[in-house]
């Protein structure tokens, strides 16, 4: 395997397979175009623990990026997770959708997907209030616009003429290696 497919293998798995390194196998200029080219966004659930040995929720704040999930998972106690706003309220699945969202000491998971980027409050009905004792907070970063680049024919010719170097150059090496 050629270093450019054994690093993207390395770097990108499981998005980038050995199948997928393999077909790049000699073609670093494709290799190239392609990671100048493409972007991966990839949505992130991240775990909250309610109560357990503690009244608290742990992480009490949460930093995601829009369409990322939060779940709630109740380690012990008479719990559940009600937005400051009422939007959500959420134990035994989320009212009106489906659940209750009423405290309950069952060992519950919620999970809710944050769409629009904002500052989310949440507590547990028996062991606090907004902002008070048992409470949380989720939020939800702007996106980071995309940069613009200028692309006209000076541009694009400088990209390929840099590709086009960097694969000669690249063969020129694996040639003196098998040599």
């Amino acid at each position: 395997m050629n270093p450019i497919a054994k690093w993207l293998s390395r770097s990108f798995h499981p998005l980038f397979s050995t199948q997928c390194a393999a077909a790049v196998r000699g073609k670093p200029v494709l290799v190239l175009l392609l990671l100048v080219c493409t972007t991966t966004a990839l949505a992130t659930n991240w775990n909250v623990q309610v109560g357990g040995s503690q009244l608290a929720f742990s992480p009490q704040t949460v930093v995601i990026q829009p369409d990322d999930t939060v779940t709630w998972i109740n380690l012990g106690g008479r719990h559940n997770v009600t937005a400051d706003n009422g939007l959500f309220r959420c134990a035994n699945g989320c009212d009106g959708m489906g659940g209750n969202g009423a405290p309950s000491s069952l060992i519950w998971r919620a999970t809710l997907r944050f769409d629009t980027p904002g500052r989310y409050g949440y507590f547990c009905e028996p062991h606090g209030q907004p902002g008070a004792g048992m409470y949380g907070t989720v939020i939800v970063a702007s996106p980071i616009p995309p940069v613009s680049v200028p692309v006209d024919g000076a541009s694009w010719l400088l990209l390929l003429g840099t590709a086009l170097l960097a694969s000669i150059g690249w063969r020129y090496r694996s040639s003196q290696a098998l040599g």
